[in-house]
């Protein structure tokens, strides 16, 4: 409930305060007093966009509070959510500084206008003439029938799982792509794995067979060198070994008469041992050293696939290009992998939409089964609200369940008759202003009954009705009051005669400026005021009679 209002420094207005009725607050006034003034103020709170030439005084910035009493609503999970304090009555402020940057808060808390937004709409339903436009809309049709169904956790239900349902369906989409392009691509790397698969590559394979080439190239040249040195060693006259001999030989005799010398003679003893070892083996060498062309070629054939294939990938030795193999056979496996996955998700994706539907009928079957219900009694209330013959119905179709919605599977249209015996036709193309601001007025009113309602606010949506007409939506009015806070803008004397509050706005000239003035009436001025709205400026007994007789009926 909106407790109180208060704006600084907004276009003619320094300054106003006003404390609203719990029930039914009247605002009334004079044609450009500013009564639309208010509203804009208000809608500053509501998370309206803020106009830098908004100001009273432009070196000062303009602030909107409104005070809301929210014991009676259930909007403590909303506090926890933005991380806010839960106040029982809860200030609401926007600042607008000069330069058009506006703040806005939340019990002193700093919260985006976004935050505010969401949250003052909970709390408030502004409802002007031009807001009749909404009947012709689906979601406002979809809204009222939902309402009066209690579709409140059903439909959170079917919301929750449809937007889990499209996440899914997104990451599902995504997955196929990929995995659309990776079989693409599937051909060429099945190719180059099996490629170097079969070229049987081994780390250090290519340093052994360049050295195996090196020493086959050189083969002679190296088979002379080792015959050189084996002749050197032992063959030829005076080798290193018959010297050797010699030299033992000799040592022997001295080791008689210097025995310390003995290990020097052992030293080269084994050395000598060593020597023919050395020698015997080169000869090996030399004798199994031969020349092979083939084994040459065989080599080269070999050096040139490993060339061709670093050329080939742009690396530049084997242990790349069995990295490479392995990253090949990778992403074969991982195209066996996410085929599972996406087959997985297909599956899941299945049993979510079917789950999905079975919620979309139970939704459907839930308002199917209200329309006659709304039908009927809207019906009844255009019927009190002077329009007699004037009825509503549905047309209702399913979409196709390929094409559900966020809100289910029902296409709602929302048809009227405004005479008897007339074709039902879509509102915009039959019905009058008055006729919808009444619609609109009958809609709530039922909606009202069905749930927990904000503060209903309607400016001037009587335009176009009078007389007869005018009480009868009176007393709708006080009816829906008495169970909401309602705030009406009139300029109908029969509903300023229905408040439980009465405010008139008016304009006060100082010097050289014009100000917006609110004050509360009371029940003398309340009188008066209501029978200038009978009869005029100067009001007759008679008028003054009549503006009684509708405050106290």
């Amino acid at each position: 409930m909106l407790s109180k209002l208060r704006i600084q420094n907004f276009a003619i207005i320094d300054e106003i305060e006003i404390d609203f009725s719990e029930q039914l607050t009247i605002i009334t006034g004079e044609t450009g007093a500013g009564k639309s003034i208010l509203l804009g103020g208000l809608n500053l709170i509501l998370g309206e966009r803020a106009e830098a030439t908004s100001f009273f005084d432009k070196e000062k910035k303009c602030v909107v509070e409104g005070e809301f009493d929210i014991s009676e609503s259930e909007m403590k999970d909303f506090f926890e959510e933005e991380g806010l304090d839960f106040e029982v009555n809860t200030l609401v402020r926007r600042e607008i500084i000069p330069g058009g940057k506006s703040r806005a808060f939340i019990n002193d808390t700093p919260v985006t206008l976004q935050v505010l937004k969401k949250f003052t709409s909970q709390l408030v339903n502004l409802h002007q003439q031009h807001d009749t436009l909404e009947l012709n809309e689906h979601s406002f049709q979809l809204k009222l029938i939902d309402s009066v169904a209690s579709n409140d956790e059903l439909l959170k239900q079917y919301k929750n799982s449809f937007r889990d349902f499209k996440k899914l369906e997104k990451e599902i989409a995504e997955l196929q792509e990929q995995l659309d392009k990776a079989q693409r691509e599937q051909d060429y790397i099945q190719f180059q794995f099996t490629e170097l698969s079969e070229a049987n590559l081994f780390e250090g394979e290519q340093e052994s067979v360049e050295r195996e080439m090196n020493s086959l190239t050189h083969s002679e040249e190296i088979k002379r060198t080792l015959s050189a040195v084996t002749s050197l060693l032992m063959n030829e006259d005076g080798n290193i070994s018959d010297s050797l001999r010699t030299v033992l030989a000799q040592l022997q005799s001295a080791v008689k008469y210097q025995s310390d010398l003995e290990e020097l003679l052992n030293r080269l003893k084994s050395a000598s041992i060593e020597i023919k070892d050395i020698a015997s083996e080169l000869e090996d060498r030399e004798a199994k050293l031969n020349f092979s062309q083939q084994r040459l070629e065989e080599l080269q054939n070999r050096i040139d696939v490993l060339y061709r294939l670093q050329k080939k990938h742009r690396v530049n030795s084997v242990g790349e290009l069995l990295a490479l193999q392995h990253q090949f056979e990778n992403q074969l496996q991982s195209l066996d992998t996410d085929s599972e996955k996406l087959e997985r998700g297909k599956n899941e994706l299945a049993e979510r939409r079917k789950f999905l539907l079975a919620l979309a009928h139970n939704l459907s079957k839930k308002r199917t089964g209200v329309l006659t219900k709304i039908e009927k009694e809207v019906n009844e209330l255009l019927k009190q609200a002077a329009m007699p013959y004037s009825q509503i119905k549905f047309s209702h179709s399913l979409i196709g369940e390929n094409e559900f919605t966020e809100n289910g599977i029902d296409n709602f249209r929302l048809l009227f008759a405004s005479n008897k015996g007339s074709e039902f036709i879509e509102l915009n193309k039959v019905a009058s202003g008055g006729e919808l601001s009444r619609l609109m007025l009958c809609l709530q009113s039922l909606v009202a009954e069905s749930v927990s309602m904000p503060t209903l606010i309607f400016d001037e949506i009587d335009t176009g009705v009078s007389g007869e007409a005018a009480k009868k939506v009176s007393v709708i009015l006080q009816k829906l009051s008495s169970q909401h806070q309602v705030i009406c803008i009139t300029h109908l004397p029969q509903i300023a005669g229905k408040g439980d509050k009465h405010f008139f706005v008016y304009k006060e000239n100082q010097k050289l400026r014009t100000y917006t003035r609110v004050r509360e009436l009371n029940t003398d001025e309340r009188i008066l005021e209501i029978a200038r709205m009978l009869s005029g400026e100067k009001p007759t007994e008679a008028a003054m009679k009549n503006a009684k007789e509708l405050m106290e009926n």
